[in-house]
């Protein structure tokens, strides 16, 4: 058979798995085409600037993967791989505070041993809220360590909260959470979460990020121990925050490139929309205060170097052929690691569809946004030299320092604010935006 006849079988091949119907996997919302707001152009209050170059290394080589990090005082909590949750303290010390999964055998063992994300302080008692993706959502007591398992990843109590009649309303969903992310606490001690994707758990993020959007922002009622519903569809729900007066919560959309809000109070309590859209790159953390919030983004993206999922994201059979073949090629490994425990075979299965191994085509820039709470962008701080991109968060240090989380660094990243960069913070004043055109690519709840 000739090369040409060898290409035509291949390709009939990859239209059978693109669009035979029954095959895996089965996922939670069809495959359709998804509307992505083009991004912002690096202009005017977003200019590519060199404010995070430079950044200190802290414990580089001892803090694995600290995506999530809260600051209190002089006392910094990350969340490492592993499970763990760790205190830092300003003079170098470092005190695992809990460990909420068993021992690991390797870095690609996370499924099992737990790689806890999102972090918050609570307001009931001297505990930690601490998100894990594999091993659900967590209190855990500053001094002590002990832990309480709140949202169980395979029995949490979930009501649709969008649900249009009072017997829906009640009836508990058993659409259980699969990759518990965000979590930010309300001061009655209720918390907000994120739950990323329905269709894969977190190792799998690739496959997660192709499927439609199956993302939700929740509200956990600490009195009567479930969930409620408040966002569906969201497109890799991540980051969460609460306004300073908790009339609104806000999600961040990791392959939207934007930002949600949920109305808790006022005339439009109930009902959501769009914060902002058109982002410079891929939506992680949301940490705020009095007078904005900062906004991690983790993969950049802009004109020159245009964001793989939004891409893809008009084209549904292609989206569905790749996760097919990733499903296919995974599947063996991941059997053979189920039946006999093999270690090879965990490392493998790991690898394929995770996110960290795509990091090496990752744009060079590092972003974090400084916005207020009117939706608008104050400041944007670049790095181009890698000293610590691929930023999951940042969180404010004393008085002038800024901490940069990472899902991907083997440390934490400390960079100097500059007097003009504090100045502007203080003031809380933007800089005027390009006027940007009206984006008819803004996902509707029906393309989503």
């Amino acid at each position: 058979m000739g090369l040409k006849g060898k290409l035509l079988k291949a390709s009939l091949v990859l239209i059978l798995i693109a669009v035979l119907p029954g095959l895996p996997p089965k996922t939670v919302f069809p495959f359709k085409p998804i509307s992505i707001a083009p991004v912002r152009p690096l202009a005017g209050v977003l200019a590519p600037n060199q404010l995070l170059n430079g950044a200190e290394r802290l414990h580089e080589g001892g803090l694995l993967q600290p995506e999530g990090v809260a600051v209190r005082g002089n006392v910094t909590y990350v969340t490492v791989y592993g499970g763990k949750i760790l205190e830092l303290g300003d003079q170098g010390s470092v005190r695992t505070v809990a460990k909420l999964g068993p021992e690991c055998v390797g870095t690609y063992s996370e499924r099992i041993c737990g790689r806890p994300l999102g972090i918050d302080f609570d307001t009931k008692g001297n505990n930690l809220i601490v998100a894990d993706p594999y091993l659900g959502i967590w209190q855990v007591h500053i001094k002590t360590g002990e832990k309480k398992l709140l949202v169980p990843k395979d029995r949490a109590i979930i009501e649709d909260g969008q649900a249009a009649s009072p017997e829906a309303l009640r009836k508990i969903r058993s659409r259980q959470p699969n990759i518990p992310n965000g979590v930010a606490v309300a001061r009655n001690g209720d918390f907000f979460w994120s739950d990323t994707a329905s269709d894969f758990i977190f190792e799998d993020a690739i496959q997660a990020l192709l499927c439609n959007p199956s993302g939700r922002l929740l509200h956990y009622s600490r009195a009567e121990g479930k969930s409620r519903v408040l966002i569906d569809e969201v497109y890799g729900a991540n980051g969460v925050v609460l306004s300073p007066d908790e009339t609104f919560v806000l999600v961040g959309e990791l392959g939207g490139q934007l930002i949600r809000r949920y109305y808790l109070k006022g005339p439009k309590a109930g009902t959501h929309d769009v914060f902002i859209d058109g982002l410079p790159g891929a939506v992680d953390n949301l940490n705020g205060d009095a007078t904005g919030f900062w906004v991690g983004l983790v993969i950049a993206a802009d004109e020159s170097n245009p964001s793989f999922i939004a891409m893809l994201a008009p084209f549904p059979n292609l989206r569905r052929l790749l996760v097919r073949l990733f499903v296919l090629v995974e599947a063996p490994f991941r059997l053979w690691h189920d039946t006999t425990g093999s270690d090879f075979a965990l490392r493998i299965s790991h690898h394929i569809g995770h996110l960290g191994g795509l990091v090496g085509l990752f744009p060079d820039r590092g972003t974090v946004l400084r916005m207020d709470w009117e939706g608008n962008i104050v400041m944007a701080l670049h790095n181009d030299d890698t000293s610590s991109h691929i930023i999951s968060q940042a969180v404010p240090l004393g008085l002038d320092h800024l901490l940069l989380g990472s899902p991907v660094n083997q440390w934490l990243g400390r960079v100097k604010l500059t007097p003009d960069t504090l100045a502007l913070l203080k003031g809380g004043k933007s800089e005027p935006e390009p006027k940007k055109q009206p984006s008819v690519g803004t996902p509707s709840r029906e393309e989503l």
